[in-house]
C-alpha cells in the first residue's frame, strides 16, 4: 500500500465519521422534538380525560335526580289529608265543602297529579 492509498482511505473514513456524526445530530434533534410532542400530547391527553370524568359526573348526577322517585310535596300531602276528612279539594265552587262520604272525581284528579 502506498502512501496515497492510505491517505485516500483516511480521508474516506473521515467523510464517513462526518456524515455519521451529522445523521446522529440530526437524529438527536428528531428524538428531540418526538419526546416534546409527546409530553404535549400526554398533557393534553390527560386534560381531556378530566374533562370527560367531569362531563361523565355531571350527566350521572344529572340522570339520577331524574330517576329519583318524586316525592309528593308536603301541599299534597295536606290536600290529600283534607281529602280523607271528607272536604273537597278539587278547583272551583266546591273546594272546601264538605263532600258527604261522595268520591269526587276532580278532587282525586287534584291528588293524582
Amino acid at each position: 500500500m502506498n502512501r496515497s492509498d492510505i491517505f485516500e482511505k483516511l480521508a474516506h473514513l473521515e467523510e464517513n465519521i462526518n456524515q455519521i456524526n451529522h445523521d446522529m445530530v440530526n437524529l438527536k434533534n428528531l428524538t428531540v422534538e418526538l419526546i416534546e410532542e409527546n409530553v404535549a400530547l400526554q398533557i393534553e391527553n390527560e386534560n381531556l380525560k378530566t374533562l370527560i370524568d367531569k362531563e361523565e359526573k355531571t350527566k350521572k348526577i344529572e340522570t339520577d335526580k331524574k330517576n329519583q322517585p318524586k316525592r309528593p310535596l308536603r301541599s299534597k300531602d295536606n290536600l290529600a289529608m283534607l281529602y280523607k276528612e271528607g272536604f273537597h279539594i278539587c278547583n272551583g265552587e266546591l273546594f272546601g265543602k264538605h263532600r258527604k262520604g261522595d268520591d269526587c272525581l276532580f278532587c282525586l284528579e287534584v291528588l293524582s297529579e
